[in-house]
């Protein structure tokens, strides 16, 4: 499968402390450089993305430096999603393409971009249009993997141990954003599937 594929390690032994400031919202101001920069670069992956789909529109080929920048991008939302959700306690690094970091985000190479998907890109509207169901399953999926890991953070400061099922729903529910905005952003040209199955490479 032609897809962004979302890969991590289980936390065996998660932070009590991490949990508790997951507890109190406090979490997620650690976070607040990484929220800058991912800020930024999501700014600068829109700009690029439109320039792309021209670039392919009219050559029929994706400029390295544009697709490595978007990918980089992805990646970097995704790692810091994933250390939001309690699924690694290592905080991420300031990298755009980290090694050894206990999740990452591969993300296809397509030698042969579709212009006629590149010219809907250029369109705009009809991308987004054609990703409304994915949207809608997304809100709801997302609202509700947010509750799941308030609730596994409750369990991981009480208990010192999380829930895999949680930790396995949270991944899921990145990983299908991160399809979804990888096909968006005409790094891949196959339609994202429906689903959050998941399992831990580790």
């Amino acid at each position: 499968m032609n897809q962004a594929e979302l890969s991590y390690s289980t936390n065996e032994a998660p932070s009590r402390g991490l949990a508790a400031l997951g507890i109190i919202l406090l979490k997620g101001l650690l976070l607040f450089p990484h929220l800058i920069v991912v800020g930024v670069l999501g700014w600068l992956a829109g700009i690029l993305a439109y320039i792309g789909f021209w670039v392919v529109a009219i050559t029929g080929k994706m400029p390295e430096g544009i697709r490595s920048i978007l990918a980089g991008y992805l990646g970097w939302s995704a790692r810091t999603s994933m250390w939001l959700g309690g699924v690694t306690d290592v905080y991420p690094p300031f990298e755009m393409e980290p090694t050894g970091y206990p999740t990452s985000l591969s993300v296809p190479r397509n030698d042969e971009p579709s212009r006629g998907l590149a010219v809907a890109g250029i369109v705009m509207i009809v991308k987004g249009v054609m990703l409304i169901p994915h949207a809608i399953g997304l809100f709801f999926v997302g609202f509700a993997a947010i509750i799941a890991i308030w609730i596994n953070y409750f369990i991981v400061a009480f208990t010192g141990t999380t829930s895999q099922g949680i930790e396995r729903f949270w991944s899921g529910a990145i990983q299908w954003t991160m399809r979804v905005s990888a096909w968006f952003y005409g790094l891949t040209d196959e339609y994202p599937p429906f689903g959050i199955e998941i399992e831990p490479s580790a």
